[in-house]
């Protein structure tokens, strides 16, 4: 009601100023054209003043309304829904210092609601709605620690139920529902290697005209020590990125997990027969293994690589790269090679998939 008598005020304001100046201009044929010209940038000035006026009214008379809501909102303990009356009150008038202190404790309260909702949901065992009302006290509440380490906690929890699903439905060849489960517990923990084999593993099966492939090892005889394993994981990562739904890799730290645990009964030559051996305790179709030599070269650092894959268990060989020297960028010596790695994987990969 204030709003509206402001408003009137201020449109009379206008029509008397309209009605009096400007008649008074027309009329006088004697006033020189300067005072015409005065009485016509007053009488603008006016309209001006009285439209932002009308404006500015209308903008708080909203923004008084938004934050109202917001109140009741608040009052009432609807922490959510007074977080948006504030929002669209604050986005209304910005420059609003109550509206923005308003929204802040809004925005306090609304998170930490949702983060008690999240301990009773965990409480019963409802792990999944747990886990939402976590995501939500962190969009109100991002850096709160309390609950990230909430829903990194929760999402361990989480990964292992799905992982047991999937391992259930696996056990009696569900492997649609088998790969659903494992992707979810893949999406939470992508570092557990247990579990990222058992989801590539069971993208395979669910798509039966999908090789499943491994990368297994470098033989390195070049002194850039390392480098074999560094190429393993970044071809591993570029295989990956390019299979466009040819073919699944399986998980380079399963690989090595396996190689790990089966090193006393395994040959300790890297060679086509321990690949293969390799490849059916994986149970993968094919296994990727490759060498690298060194090549004698003046002011550039080189190496010749090669590499081949080999169909399980006929070791058949399925693509082979030719040996083909690479050569580093200027400036690359043994201090600092491993930069290069990546596009090393991607010609590789290339090459591989060719």
């Amino acid at each position: 009601m204030r709003n509206l008598i402001k408003i009137t005020c201020l449109a009379l304001v206008f029509l008397f100023v309209f009605n009096t100046t400007l008649p008074a201009m027309a009329g006088s044929t004697e006033q020189s054209s300067g005072e015409k010209m005065l009485k016509i940038g007053v009488a603008s000035a006016v309209v001006i003043g009285v439209v932002c006026l009308i404006r500015s009214s209308i903008v708080n008379g909203k923004a008084e309304k938004l934050s109202r809501q917001g109140d009741a909102f608040a009052a009432a303990g609807d922490w959510e829904r007074a977080v948006q009356a504030y929002t669209e009150a604050y986005e209304v008038k910005p420059k609003d210092k109550d509206v923005a202190a308003k929204l802040e404790n809004a925005k306090v309260q609304a998170g930490a609601m949702l983060i008690r909702l999240g301990d009773e949901a965990r409480q019963e065992e409802k792990l999944e709605v747990a886990q939402g009302y976590y995501r939500q006290a962190l969009r109100y509440l991002p850096a709160s620690s309390e609950a990230r380490q909430k829903l990194d906690t929760l999402s361990q929890e989480l990964a292992l139920v799905y992982y047991r699903r999937g391992l259930s439905y696996a056990s009696v060849n569900r492997w649609v529902d088998a790969l659903r489960e494992f992707e979810q517990a893949y999406l939470l923990t992508p570092q557990n290697a247990e579990i990222a084999s058992h989801y590539q593993r069971a993208k395979a099966e669910a798509n039966h005209d999908l090789p499943l492939k491994a990368i297994l090892f470098f033989l390195n005889n070049t002194n850039l020590s390392g480098m074999e394993d560094l190429l393993a994981r970044e071809l591993q990562t570029t295989m990956v990125a390019a299979a466009d739904g040819r073919y699944i890799m399986l998980d380079y730290n399963q690989v090595r997990a396996v190689i790990t645990e089966q090193a006393a009964a395994l040959s300790g030559t890297l060679n086509e027969g321990l690949a293969l051996d390799l490849g059916r305790l994986l149970g993968v179709e094919e296994v990727i293994i490759g060498t690298l030599n060194p090549v004698e070269a003046k002011n550039r650092l080189r190496i010749e690589v090669a590499t081949k894959s080999l169909a399980v268990p006929s070791g058949q060989i399925r693509k082979e790269v030719k040996p083909f020297t690479y050569t580093f960028p200027k400036g690359t010596d043994e201090t600092n090679w491993w930069h290069r790695i990546p596009d090393l994987a991607n010609e590789l990969a290339k090459r591989l998939n060719k």
